[in-house]
């Protein structure tokens, strides 16, 4: 049986797809190019990275409020996230998951650092669950 893990539930929908993890936030106005959907934010752990039909595990978003148009101008290009997992979400990511309509949990009751990246995982927003796929 695969692993799975309780948190909240803030944007409804079902994302599954292989994880990319990092213990940073992410600044999805200024760190993640629009256009391709690669992280650009120079060191940061995951740049040069596509979110793309990715779940992104991080700690939260960074940034400006920005941020929250860039998810939806990812997702208008067919370059978002498949889900986002966040230890602690905040208000432009949220904002940006309902505009974009990706699914995201935050608060599981287990650290992010149970994930890597390469994991494939299902991620239920609406049942605040993330699980791990074969």
């Amino acid at each position: 049986m695969a692993q799975k893990y309780k948190g909240n539930g803030l944007v409804g929908g079902i994302g599954e797809g292989v994880a990319l993890v990092t213990s940073e936030g992410i600044a999805f106005n200024l760190g993640v190019d629009e256009v391709t959907g690669i992280v650009i934010e120079t060191g940061h752990a995951l740049e040069g990275e596509c979110v793309a039909g990715r779940v992104v595990v991080c700690r939260s978003g960074k940034g400006s409020t920005a941020g929250s148009f860039s998810l939806l101008q990812l997702s208008r290009r067919g370059l978002a996230p498949a889900a986002i997992v966040n230890a602690q979400a905040d208000a432009v990511i949220t904002a940006g998951c309902v505009l974009a309509e990706i699914p995201l949990v935050h608060r599981l009751d287990t650290d992010i650092s149970t994930f890597s990246s390469g994991d494939t995982l299902r991620v239920d927003g609406a049942a605040g669950t993330v699980e791990f796929i074969k």
